[in-house]
This record gives C-alpha cells, structure tokens and sequence, in this order.
C-alpha cells in the first residue's frame, strides 16, 4: 500500500509541483493495533502533503466495539470480549473508554480524538499536515450514537489542542445536521481567539 501511495504521490507531482497530495487513514487504525503496526506515519509522511487521520468518536464506538467482536469471535474466540476489550485498550494505549456493551450508544470519547491526533503529529514529525476527519453526523445503527453539537464541539476542542494543522469535517455534507457544523466552527474560532 505504501508503494501505491507514493506512486499516486508521484504522478500527482508529475502533473503539477505544488498541487497537495493527502490520504485518508483508515478507522481501522484506531482499533487494531496489528493494522497499526503496519502503518508508519514516518513513512506515511513521505508520501503526502497531509493525512487525513479518521478520528470519529460518535461512529466509533460501535465500529470499535464491532471489530472487538469480530476479532473475539475469530482468533481470541477464548478470551472473553470485556477482557479482550481492555487488553486492546491497553495496547492502544486508550484510557477510559465505555464497556463493550455501552460503546456503540457511548462512542469514543473526545479524549480519544486528542490522544490520536497527538499520536499522529508525533508519528509524522513535522513531515507533513496532520488533518483530524472529525465526525459530526455519519450514519450509525438506530441505537448507536449519533453526533451532536456538544460531541461536535468537544471533538474539534480536542483536535484543535492536540496541535491538529486543520481539521476536515466528515463524512459529506448531506450527512450533517447545520447545529454540527455550528458547533465546528464555534470551536475553532475560539480555539484561534486563544
């Protein structure tokens, strides 16, 4: 994959020097530390402009909890899912978040947003621009949470002050309620007022 990206990077150049190349870091990099490990931000850097680094804490509290039934219901079958939970926690170096059971209507925390970001702005050393995807209205389940303003803007606070070089508002426009994209601009206006 990063052979790929570097020669999408290239051909982007070749077009045109100063157009910006980004991409877009999965989800999945937030939950699985195997995933994790083969992907270097250090590398990663190298080949863009910017990463886009999905951080969506409404969303991802029941994509989160779905992998940790996934990966509980395959190669640690035997170990109980609230067990496997935390053990993941701590290789994520997560601190606390819901239970399996609440993650879905939970969601991750703001505190994961900036735990994320700052990982990503270390990993890239200054290579590139780190821009935190923030969540503020893609589709969950009808229990799962759903973004509000007060996610929004706790999202973005916490993007903001992990050092984020910008911010991009996820998914589509057509996904998000406009009280969302207020709040998103509520935060990072006071954020710069600072």
């Amino acid at each position: 994959k990063h052979e790929v990206l570097a020669e999408v990077n290239a051909a982007v150049k070749a077009v045109r020097k100063d157009l910006q190349v980004g991409f877009h870091i999965e989800h999945v990099n937030s939950f699985n530390p195997i995933f994790r490990a083969t992907r270097s931000y250090a590398d990663l850097a190298t080949r863009a402009d910017f990463l886009k680094v999905v951080v969506y804490n409404n969303c991802g509290g029941e994509r989160y909890a779905q992998f940790i039934r996934n990966v509980g219901s395959t190669v640690f079958r035997d170990v109980p899912k609230e067990e496997l939970l935390r053990f993941n926690n701590h290789l994520l170096n997560y601190g606390e978040e819901a239970k399996l059971e609440d993650l879905a209507t939970a969601g991750l925390s703001a505190e994961y947003v900036l735990r994320e970001t700052r990982r990503a702005l270390a990993g890239v050393e200054g290579t590139c621009q780190v821009l935190p995807g923030i969540d503020i209205g893609i589709p969950t389940g009808k229990t799962s949470r759903k973004a509000s303003p007060d996610d929004t803007y706790a999202a973005v606070a916490a993007a903001v002050k992990a050092g984020a070089d910008g911010l991009i508002l996820s998914r589509k426009y057509s996904e998000m309620n406009l009280a969302n994209l207020a709040a998103a601009g509520r935060a990072a206006r006071e954020a710069t007022i600072r």
